[in-house]
C-alpha cells in the first residue's frame, strides 16, 4: 500500500522542519557573494604559495584642513597607490584614514585589475572612535565605504584598552562589548571582510590549548564564521624605555601549525627602520608560523610630524625591496691567493701604506646616506 500525504500534512512537515532545522542555521552569520569574492582575494594575498611572509604596510591618509591641500589630496593618493602596487609591490594594504581620501586609492587599485601588476587588496582601519558611533551613523559609513572599489575588509580592533594575558582576559573584554558581533555582521553584508585585531600583553606566554581556544571564541565572536585573518599586536610600552632594551616588536605568541592551515595569521611590527630592525622583527614572525606581517606607520621615521605621501611611498618602495630580497645580510669572507710570489698581498700591503700615510686624503669624511630621503642603513 503506497502512502498518500495530503497537501495540509505536507505543508505541516515543511513549518516543523523549518523550526526545527532552518532556524539554528540563521543563527550564524551569512556572508554575501561580494564578502566570498573579498574572502578569496584576501585569503590569496596573505599567504603566499611559497611559505615566505606576505608584507602589508599601513598608511595614514592625513585630513588636510587647506582647500587646495584638499584637493591635491586625490592626486597624491592615486601616485601612492601606484607606487606600492608597481614599484614596492606590496601584498596588501591597511589604510587609516576618511572614506573619502580612500576612494581615489581604491580606484587606482580597480583600474589595474587583469593587468600586471594587479590590485592589491585594502583593508580599512576601523579606529576607536568610529566604534563608538550609533548604530546609524556605523551603517552609513559602511555603505559609503562598501562603494568605494578595491576595499576588501575592515580591521576592528577587539581589544582597545590593555593586551590580554590569557583566554580568560579575551572573554571579558568580549563581554563587556556585545556589539562586536553585530558589527562583523554588518561588515558581512556590507560585502566585505572583518578581521579582528588581538592586543597580547607584553611578556606572557601562550600554550597552543589556550591559542586554539582563542581562536575558537574568537569564531564565536564573529558569528560562528572563521575570519579570512587575525591580526595579533603587541601591547604598546614606554617607545624609549623599549628601544633602550632592545624589546621585541612582534606579538610574543606562537601559532599552532594545526590552526595555519585553518585561516591566516599576521602579526604586528611596529619599530623604526634602520639597523636592521625590520628584518629581525620579520625573522621572528616565521619562527612563529605566521602567514603574513602588518608593517605599522610606526615603521616610518618621523610620519607623524611630516606625513608627506611622497616620502612615505618611497620610504616603503626601498623597505620592502630590501624585505623581499634573497641577499644575505649578514655575511663577509676572505679570500686567499697562494702564488709563487704572492703578488695580490704585496700589492694589497703597498696600498694600505698609501692609505695610512694620508696621501689621499682623510678617511674620515660625511655619510654617504641621505636619512632626509629615506636612505637607512639596513631594514
Amino acid at each position: 500500500m503506497i502512502a498518500r500525504i495530503s497537501r495540509l500534512t505536507f505543508i505541516y512537515l515543511i513549518s516543523i522542519c523549518d523550526d526545527v532545522i532552518i532556524s539554528p542555521v540563521h543563527a550564524l552569520a551569512t556572508e554575501s557573494s561580494r564578502a566570498q569574492t573579498a574572502r578569496s582575494r584576501l585569503a590569496e594575498a596573505f599567504r603566499s604559495p611559497s611559505g615566505k611572509l606576505t608584507l602589508h604596510p599601513e598608511l595614514v591618509l592625513p585630513e588636510p584642513s587647506d582647500p587646495t591641500a584638499l584637493l591635491l589630496r586625490a592626486t597624491e593618493v592615486t601616485k601612492l597607490s601606484s607606487v606600492l602596487r608597481t614599484k614596492a609591490k606590496a601584498n596588501g594594504l591597511f589604510v587609516e584614514g576618511t572614506v573619502d581620501a580612500l576612494a581615489p586609492m581604491g580606484k587606482e587599485q580597480e583600474s589595474a585589475r587583469g593587468n600586471f601588476p594587479g590590485p592589491v587588496p585594502i583593508v580599512y582601519s576601523w579606529t576607536n572612535s568610529d566604534k563608538d558611533e550609533g548604530t546609524n551613523d556605523l551603517k552609513s559609513r559602511l555603505e559609503r565605504l562598501s562603494k568605494v572599489d578595491g576595499v576588501e575588509g575592515v580591521l576592528i580592533p577587539f581589544c582597545v584598552a590593555n593586551g590580554i594575558e590569557s583566554f580568560e582576559g579575551y572573554q571579558e573584554i568580549v563581554n563587556g562589548n556585545p556589539n562586536l558581533k553585530e558589527l562583523c555582521g554588518e561588515i558581512w553584508a556590507a560585502g566585505m571582510q572583518p578581521i579582528p585585531e588581538i592586543v597580547v600583553a607584553t611578556g606572557t606566554e601562550w600554550s597552543e590549548d589556550e591559542v586554539v581556544r582563542l581562536v575558537d571564541a574568537i569564531k564565536d565572536t564573529c558569528g560562528g564564521v572563521d575570519p579570512v585573518s587575525i591580526v595579533f599586536t603587541k601591547e604598546e610600552t614606554d617607545r624609549d624605555e623599549e628601544e633602550a632594551e632592545d624589546a621585541h616588536s612582534v606579538p610574543e605568541i606562537t601559532i599552532p601549525e594545526s590552526l595555519s592551515q585553518r585561516l591566516a595569521f599576521v602579526g604586528s611590527v611596529r619599530t623604526t627602520a634602520g639597523d636592521g630592525r625590520m628584518n629581525y622583527a620579520l625573522s621572528q614572525l616565521s619562527s612563529c608560523n605566521f602567514n603574513g606581517a602588518f608593517l605599522r606607520a610606526d615603521c616610518v621615521p618621523g610620519y607623524r610630524l611630516n606625513p608627506d605621501l611622497n616620502v612615505v611611498g618611497g620610504f616603503w618602495s626601498a623597505a620592502l625591496s630590501d624585505l623581499k630580497s634573497l641577499k644575505s645580510k649578514n655575511f663577509s669572507f676572505r679570500s686567499k691567493v697562494k702564488l709563487e710570489k704572492d703578488a695580490p698581498m704585496e700589492w694589497y700591503n703597498y696600498q694600505k701604506d698609501v692609505m695610512e700615510s694620508g696621501a689621499l686624503g682623510l678617511s674620515g669624511g660625511p655619510s654617504g646616506l641621505n636619512t632626509a630621503a629615506g636612505d637607512y642603513k639596513g631594514f
